[in-house]
């Protein structure tokens, strides 16, 4: 532990080195951003302004606010991004989130992945519930508030909700 009243609780080769950040077990972790902290698990990094990482392996959590509660290889890189847990998971807009699944991106503002796999929140307040290969937002224009804002795809496979509030139920895209 070697930044102000930063902390290692237990564990192997753990490293706090941001102010007053903590790791509290497991190996091979990292808390260097200014209150942040890891709970345990492995591999994982915090370094984002007050994130936070409870455990798994693998993963990053770098925007001021950001966390990642388990699983294996997630990232949250943005402001109050957040991953609950699966698998390759990435949650990179302005508090976007990723519950779960495998593959799953929400990559602009306030844009949410419940689950699946390889799913993509694209627009502004966009949502994918689940399914597959599912798409909410303009595909052209990623990550602009303008097109596919408000966009959601409740599940199925291989369907795209591009268009402002367009939504599909599920079913799919041939």
């Amino acid at each position: 532990a070697s930044g102000f009243f930063s902390s290692v609780s237990g564990g192997f080769r753990n490293t706090a080195s941001g102010g007053s950040a903590s790791v509290s077990g497991g190996y091979d972790n990292e808390a260097s951003g200014g209150y942040s902290s890891v709970s345990g698990g492995s591999l994982n990094t915090a370094n984002g302004s007050a994130s936070s990482i409870s455990g798994g392996g693998q993963h990053t959590a770098s925007g001021t606010h950001a966390s990642v509660s388990g699983g294996l290889r997630n990232l949250a890189s943005y402001n109050y991004a957040s991953v609950s847990g699966g698998l390759d998971n990435i949650a990179s807009g302005n508090q976007s989130s990723v519950s779960g699944g495998r593959d799953n991106t929400a990559s602009a503002n306030q844009s949410s992945v419940s689950g699946g796999n390889d799913n993509r929140a694209l627009g502004r307040y966009a949502s994918v519930s689940g399914g597959k290969a599912n798409k909410a937002g303009n595909l052209n224009y990623p990550n602009n508030a303008s097109f596919g804002a408000s966009a959601s795809v409740s599940g199925g496979l291989n369907n795209v909700a591009w268009g402002e509030g367009s939504s599909v139920s599920g079913g799919q895209l041939h």
